[in-house]
């Protein structure tokens, strides 16, 4: 669907893209200490979020809580 080469589809199962930007991302987070499980929740996280988002702003939901008043500037 997306429409990729076979070679970048391969390369994204291992965690790697041919874009040196992009596979540098990856390899700069597993080298500040994050496993693989910890990339995939930031993914997973990343996108409940952003549908989350997506469903909030279609049908713009009812706020369950009170409003809360600015506290001022600093």
């Amino acid at each position: 669907m997306a429409k990729l080469p076979a070679d970048e589809i391969i390369l994204a199962r291992k965690g790697h893209a041919s874009d040196p930007k992009r596979d540098a991302d990856v390899t700069m987070v597993r080298d500040a200490g994050f496993t693989d499980a910890n990339v995939m929740e930031i993914i997973a996280l990343v996108a409940m979020y952003t549908l989350t988002n997506f469903f909030n702003n279609v049908f713009d939901p009812e706020k369950d809580f009170p409003a809360v008043t600015p506290a001022g500037s600093i």
